[in-house]
């Protein structure tokens, strides 16, 4: 793994997410429905996601400087987000705005435990041009690390990777969904980062509990990451890397929507680990970031600042 360019807490950091821009708009409902069932919501939030987003609007609020690399259409979803990116101090300036594709849009589906079922339509999202990626050349170059998701062309984010890849910069991917070319892509990542679902989907290895994490965790750092981080929702989350198996339990919280709240453990780890913590640390302060992204309706609205987190992980 190439040598992070570690940044202390008076510093910003520069990173580069590569991913999606959603429009989302959260369902709660009181169990999810059966083939050919309808069941009737009790709440209608809209906000503004997709995993490119959140984790780049994550990575910001925890101090960073972030450049986004991401398609979205020219419609209204997508003028709200370029506001949002400005809101938040955020570098669009490798944006692509597809002149037919709309903006991506998604229905998370949020059980009264804060659990959800998500499904989207990516549109702009999985239309990102390899011209838009080489664009970012010069970001991606300058970047203490690259964060990247699935949501958008693997081809557009096998370029990405291969430019941070030469340029000696860090590449973080959570395999966000477990898409066919998810394990051939692993192989090109530093920090391999899948939920419990996608750990079992790359390695065919249960990954329910800890130790069963850990053992699938080893199997997929034979794709190629030298570490693998596994999270595991309301447990916490492991980490695999040489001379090093370590679990983090998650800081309990009343979750009213967990919608966001992976994208949020992902730009906390990569945070931390930018800024010299060792895996054990990062670990935990991904859990803190992601436990309070539970706290209220949508993603992007409830993503901790650096001190909201700090606090959690020092409680």
């Amino acid at each position: 793994m190439p040598e992070l360019s570690q940044c202390p807490d008076s510093c910003s950091p520069r990173y580069v997410v590569a991913g999606s821009c959603i429009a989302d708009f959260s369902l709660r409902v009181p169990r999810l429905p059966r083939l050919g069932e309808t069941v009737l919501a009790s709440g209608l939030t809209r906000s503004l996601g997709g995993k490119g987003a959140n984790q780049a609007t994550a990575l910001r609020r925890l101090g960073g400087e972030v450049a986004l690399l991401a398609a979205i259409g020219r419609d209204e979803a997508g003028d709200a987000f370029l506001a949002h990116f400005e809101a938040e101090g955020i570098d669009a300036g490798c944006i692509f705005r597809h002149g037919s594709a709309p903006t991506g849009i998604a229905f998370p589906m949020v059980l009264p435990d804060g659990s959800n079922a998500i499904v989207a339509a990516l549109s702009a999202s999985f239309e990102l041009p390899a011209a838009a990626v080489a664009a970012a050349r010069g970001r991606i170059a300058a970047a203490a690390a690259l964060l990247l998701q699935l949501e958008i062309p693997a081809p557009a984010a096998a370029s990405a990777m291969a430019l941070a890849r030469a340029a000696g910069v860090p590449v973080f991917l959570n395999p966000a969904p477990a898409v066919e070319e998810a394990a051939r892509l692993a192989g090109g990542a530093d920090v391999l980062i899948p939920n419990q679902l996608e750990a079992e989907a790359l390695s065919g290895m249960a990954a329910a509990s800890p130790d069963e994490a850990l053992r699938a965790a080893a199997r997929l750092r034979g794709l190629g990451p030298p570490v693998v981080v596994v999270t595991l929702g309301e447990l916490g989350a492991v980490v695999s890397a040489p001379g090093l198996e370590h679990f983090a339990p998650a800081y309990p919280i009343a979750a009213l929507d967990s919608t966001g709240a992976g994208d949020a453990f992902c730009a906390g780890l990569v945070d931390a680990r930018t800024r010299g913590a060792g895996w054990p640390e990062a670990l935990d302060f991904g859990c803190a970031c992601g436990a309070l992204a539970c706290r209220a309706a949508g993603a992007i609205p409830c993503l901790p600042t650096a001190d909201e987190a700090r606090a959690l992980a020092r409680a």
